[in-house]
């Protein structure tokens, strides 16, 4: 158990390649496949952040109303006068005059005469708010004769009206929908623009809603295949992928990992797209507001750039950790309660809790770590901003106070400063979830990346089913992190429907020698051939379903008796089932569940004994009828007396079919046709029993140790053995 946390400590203290750019394309690719959910999210997205940019716009004439003398069609008219005479005229004075407060000295009006500080009055003595009403509604190419003084001189000019821009037109045709008695009725103007206003956002934050769950799907749909992806793709991966691989560090791939990713797409595809087009449209209409303005407060964006990169390396390298500090947890948990007789039987409760305990320190260390960078992002954007807008505040104010702004437009141009800024400070959590996602990724596609069984060894030649031999050529075979091979020059000739058992002691090589033959492993240098074809040019398909296999760990899965049984076929015969339970000595047991064969199982066979399982795991092997049998230690776990008559049944099944045995108890290896005595990764000798125990002092230890010190029952068959064995 100490050996498992070991292996995922060290795992998790491996620094991974660093990230390339290349991965996080290929999540994005993957969401982009559903391009019709994105396009309609994008679609309202967009819609959302025109309506939002108008909402903040329609904030202006809101304070015309509130905080100007002026009403809001006088300002209108004289908005679009100034444009139609290619010059800047101010507010109207008491005396109903007008000051020009910018010219063009290449403008036509500058041409006439007129110069900045200018008066404007009527010459029909009018308030000159009628006079900017005429000049607004004019014709093009029309005369307009105004008054101006300057210095005490006093002329009349002749003015042409020029075209009007398209922004003049919209905001005349914008002005004409609240009536013409906006400026004497204020109060209800305000009441009418109010409602607009609130219209404006809900009818923002539907289409917001719509786009956030149109993306969201994607997304989520995305990260389902992903997970599927990663699935399969673990399947299909060779098992010596997995002997250096702690397990929970693979589950913390399918969970935490893709769970960062998740989080990482969701906000990228709903604050990246909003809050920069929120920014974008926002933008605009400050440049339109004032474009010096704008301009001179974007010099921020360099300092929180360079800001964000910073800390965002850091946060990708201390999310990596974190992320391999859960797969370091989850083995730890794993490997307590697995084993949770041991401990409790050990009274070994206070060590493994305080075991725990420096596993969650650590990943409390990472946590801190990651935790302590995400809170320094938004004091510091925050501290930037209201560094920002106080000089921000101070150049406004200067320019209200000089009478080059007025107020309302010093407030209007203020709150699209902040809503500009406010899409910023949103877009330093996206950057964040995004370097966090990019650790998850990279660990995700290390696996997705990771060649398969097929691809690891190139098979093209399906074979068929044996009919001459299986050799075992000059095979060696090192485990990856391993000082001494598992298997040295190891040669081995199996003929076709013979019975070979396979004893020495523990970690000698045998179990690592028959992997060789469903490919499970492939050698470092030798070969396996079959029927005189090289096993890593045949296809693993036409090999292993030639196979039936049952392991010392015998595997039962979540579900019926029948469908472990018959575990991998989609039509099943249940009469079939229920004979190769009863061969297996395992019908007697299931007809005593609840249920019997359609009784649920327990995940890993929990509610069963050791025995049975097995006793399940070889009738699914009897159940697969295949012209090959490998029974690793396949009843160790069981009662002698059902050993003997699992051993009969096998005597019988085994007949015309190639079978390997490994057994450490000799009982189990009564009926082979030949014994082949391993140790240390090499074949000593092999014989027959008689043979083996006169000439081989490892078997002749191995019999003794087993109180079998003399040869018998090698040539009277199984049944003479029963026979005994019942008496």
């Amino acid at each position: 158990m100490n050996r498992v946390v070991s292996s995922i400590g060290a795992q998790a203290s491996t620094e991974p390649p660093p990230f390339r750019v290349k991965h996080f394309k290929r999540i994005v690719r993957l969401v982009c496949r559903n391009r019709g959910l994105l396009a309609l999210g994008m679609l309202s997205t967009v819609v959302f952040a025109c309506l939002h940019t108008i909402s903040i716009g329609a904030a202006f004439p809101v304070f015309r109303i509130l905080l100007e003398e002026e009403g809001l069609h006088s300002w209108v008219n004289r908005t679009v006068a100034s444009q139609r005479l290619d010059m800047s005229i101010g507010v109207p004075t008491e005396d109903g005059s007008a000051r020009i407060t910018k010219i063009d000295s290449k403008s036509r009006t500058y041409a006439k005469g007129l110069r900045v500080g200018s008066l404007i009055t009527d010459v029909q003595n009018r308030h000159v708010s009628e006079l900017f009403r005429e000049l607004a509604h004019g014709a093009v190419g029309s005369t307009v004769t105004v008054q101006t003084s300057l210095d005490s001189r006093t002329t009349e000019v002749q003015l042409e009206l020029g075209e009007l821009g398209w922004s003049m037109v919209s905001l005349r045709w914008s002005a004409s929908l609240l009536g013409t008695n906006a400026d004497t009725q204020r109060l209800e103007t305000l009441k009418l623009l109010l409602f607009g206003l609130i219209g404006l956002v809900v009818a923002a934050n539907v289409f917001r809603y719509i786009g956030e769950v149109l993306m969201a799907r994607a997304v989520l749909e995305a990260m389902m295949q992903l997970r599927g992806d990663l699935y399969e793709r673990t399947l299909h991966l060779p098992i010596s992928f997995f002997a250096g691989q702690p397990t929970a560090d693979l589950v913390g791939r399918f969970v935490q990992d893709i769970q960062e990713v998740q989080r990482g797409m969701l906000t990228l595809l709903s604050k990246f797209t909003r809050e920069p087009l929120r920014a974008m449209f926002v933008l605009g209409l400050c440049l339109t507001l004032d474009w010096r303005m704008t301009l001179a407060l974007l010099i921020v964006a360099p300092v929180t750039g360079l800001m964000f990169w910073r800390v965002g390396k850091r946060v990708k390298r201390s999310n990596r950790r974190l992320l391999q500090g859960y797969g370091e947890m989850i083995g730890a948990l794993t490997a307590s309660l697995q084993n949770l007789r041991v401990v409790k039987a050990y009274t070994a409760e206070n060590h493994e809790r305080e075991r725990l305990k420096a596993v969650d320190r650590r990943v409390l260390r990472q946590q801190l770590s990651l935790a302590k960078l995400q809170a320094f992002v938004s004091p510091a954007m925050e501290t930037v901003v209201v560094v920002a807008v106080s000089f921000l505040t101070l150049w406004l104010a200067s320019r209200v106070l000089s009478h080059q702004m007025s107020i309302s437009e010093f407030a209007t141009l203020g709150l699209a400063l902040a809503m500009v800024f406010d899409p910023l400070r949103k877009l330093t959590d996206v950057y964040v979830r995004v370097q966090r996602s990019t650790a998850g990724a990279e660990r995700i596609f290390r696996i997705l990346d990771h060649p398969v069984e097929s691809e690891a060894k190139s098979g093209e030649i399906d074979l068929d089913e044996l009919k001459g031999n299986i050799e075992f050529r000059n095979v060696c075979f090192t485990y990856s992190g391993a000082d001494t091979p598992a298997l040295k020059n190891v040669s081995l000739k199996i003929v076709k429907g013979e019975t070979i058992a396979l004893v020495g002691p523990n970690g000698c090589g045998k179990t690592t020698l028959i992997s060789m033959i469903p490919r499970l492993l492939n050698p470092d240098s030798g070969s396996v051939l079959f029927d005189g074809v090289d096993l890593a040019t045949s296809t693993l398909r036409s090999l292993r379903k030639q196979i039936g296999l049952v392991t010392q760990d015998a595997v039962v899965f979540a579900g019926t008796p029948i469908e472990n049984i018959a575990y991998g076929q989609s039509e099943i015969d249940e009469d079939a089932v229920r004979d190769a339970a009863r061969r297996a000595s395992a019908e007697e047991f299931i007809e005593k569940i609840p249920g019997g064969f359609h009784a649920i199982l327990a995940e890993r066979g929990t509610s069963l004994s050791g025995g049975q399982r097995q006793r399940l795991a070889i009738a699914r092997a009897i159940f697969r009828d295949a012209p090959i049998l490998i029974f690793d230690e396949a009843t160790s776990q069981v009662d002698s007396q059902s050993e003997w008559k699992i051993q009969k049944a096998l005597q019988k099944f085994a007949e015309d079919r190639t079978t390997i045995i490994i057994a450490h108890r000799l009982s189990t290896i009564q009926f082979a046709d030949r014994i082949v005595v391993m140790d240390n990764g090499r074949i000593l000798d092999m014989g027959s029993k008689d043979e083996l125990f006169d000439r081989c002092p490892l078997f002749r230890t191995l019999c003794e140790t087993q109180g079998d010190d003399t040869p018998k029952k090698t040539d009277h068959g199984l049944d003479e053995a029963v026979q005994e064995h019942s008496s």
